[in-house]
């Protein structure tokens, strides 16, 4: 079983020919809303993908509350998802026509949602409690201090890249960025943005995903790397949140690291090769055909 501790938005995306330029106002040439949040896109994730999940968090009382949990409350447990005061979170995604996206994030609701829904004894009976970055930092930590306390098992996804605590961030059994993310991580660190440097820094497991060149990871001692699937790309929104997904999924159905990265970026493959954000995200069975054709 897997908690997700993380962000619940509503997603309004924009599809241009191409990024506006400071100043630009470019038609769109389709709009839709679209459940997101990387929490919860994390938590679908992992869900379609065969895991038990169990998902916390906060959204408002308001009309994209109901765009954003539209897909959870069919797939995740949602028993400690609050409803508060503050807007729902809310995510403006530009994709340009080749798959590449540009977002901007109002946390609303998200900054406020509580980690200690999460009690002790649901942390003990979880595989992975997974983390992400758009809920109040002080909240992520106190969950990654108790759950190193209690002996669970953490992965946070360091996105967006904001400055976490270095005891935190060594307490995690894996720390996941990209690229971009593993180079502020390094500023801080003042390290170089390998894994190997940024693993040696924090003493902690470190995986660091490439885009279409796959990823790799340094951990207990390991150095892995997995290569992406070839695909023709269309969105890349949710790709990121599809490969954390997986993996947390994979490794709580006890497959090794090296065999849940393999997994991770066959589905992250299959989902930049579609349009949308949670609509996006691979079932099981998509994801082990892909599997069997590459491996056969």
């Amino acid at each position: 079983m897997i908690v997700t501790f993380g962000s619940i938005n509503a997603d309004l995306i924009f599809a241009l020919e191409h990024m506006p330029q400071p100043g630009k106002t470019l038609l769109a040439k389709q709009f839709r809303t679209e459940a997101g949040g990387k929490g919860a896109n994390q938590a679908i994730a992992a869900s379609r993908d065969g895991a038990t999940v169990v998902m916390a968090g906060a959204v408002g009382q308001d009309a994209l509350a109901e765009v954003a949990m539209q897909n959870l409350i069919h797939s995740v447990d949602v028993s400690r998802v609050a409803r508060v005061s503050e807007p729902t979170g809310c995510a403006s995604v530009l994709i340009d026509a080749q798959g590449r996206n540009m977002i901007a994030v109002a946390p609303g609701a998200n900054l406020v949602a509580r980690s200690d829904v999460v009690d002790d004894s649901l942390i003990r009976e979880a595989s992975v409690v997974l983390l992400q970055m758009e809920n109040d930092t002080a909240q992520i930590e106190r969950l990654i201090q108790r759950a190193k306390q209690i002996g669970g098992r953490t992965i946070l996804n360091l996105a967006p890249a904001f400055p976490l605590g270095h005891e935190a961030l060594s307490s995690c059994d894996l720390v996941v960025v990209n690229e971009d993310e593993a180079e502020a991580l390094a500023e801080w660190l003042e390290c170089k943005p390998t894994v190997e440097e940024l693993s040696n820094r924090l003493q902690t497991g470190v995986l660091r995903t490439l885009g279409g060149s796959g990823a790799e990871a340094l951990a207990n001692g390991e150095k892995i790397s997995v290569a992406a699937i070839p695909v023709d790309v269309k969105d890349t929104t949710a790709a990121g949140d599809c490969f954390v997904g997986v993996l947390a999924s994979a490794l709580d159905r006890g497959l090794s690291l090296k065999a849940a990265m393999y997994r991770a970026v066959t589905a992250a493959g299959i989902s930049c090769s579609r349009k949308g954000s949670q609509s996006s995200i691979p079932f099981a069975v998509e994801t082990d055909r892909w599997v069997l054709q590459i491996s056969g």
